[in-house]
């Protein structure tokens, strides 16, 4: 395998991973600034705003994803300790992809780029997909490094054999 062909597998492996997230928090993030800019009339509330819902959709579905890989990967103990397990496995997972790069996000850059983006644009809308874009770029530097450092401990959709190919690797024939 050649050095674009592995780049592409891990962009796709990224995508996979973190556009279901990046659906809900945009949806969070656009909806909590409109209707707080719409009830206020206030740039700085609506660039709060958007921070918070950006990080309730996104983290909602990082955290839901998380959980279902975890309880899938818990299936040999009982019930209740498979949950709990399951539940702690998918905040530590959670905590650790996403914690340094929510906090430079949450804390600095989604607020100040929601904030000033109308400014340089001169439109709301505008401004807004400036800011999301840039504070995206952010998150994602961090983020992306911080799966590919602690890949081995985060929660994972790891694909299971199903039950009726249950070949052993070696009689697979190569295609």
């Amino acid at each position: 395998m050649d050095g674009s062909t592995t780049k592409r597998m891990r962009i796709r492996e990224w995508v996979r991973r973190y556009l279901p997230c990046e659906i809900a928090g945009t949806v969070g993030e656009f909806g909590a600034a409109a209707l707080v800019y719409l009830a206020t009339d206030s740039l700085g509330a609506a660039a709060v705003a958007a921070s918070v819902g950006a990080s309730g959709g996104y983290y909602a579905a990082a955290y839901l994803s998380a959980l279902r890989w975890s309880y899938r990967d818990q299936a040999c103990r009982p019930a209740l300790a498979r949950l709990v397990m399951a539940a702690l496995l998918a905040l530590r997972s959670v905590a650790i992809e996403f914690g340094p790069a929510e906090v430079i996000d949450s804390i600095a850059v989604r607020p100040l780029a929601f904030y000033l983006g109308p400014a340089l644009f001169g439109n709301v809308a505008a401004g807004w997909i400036f800011g999301k874009v840039v504070s995206d770029v952010a998150f994602y530097t961090c983020a992306v490094f911080s799966y590919e450092r602690f890949k081995a401990i985060l929660a994972q959709n790891v694909p299971r054999i199903e039950e009726g190919n249950r070949e052993s690797a070696t009689t697979i024939p190569a295609a």
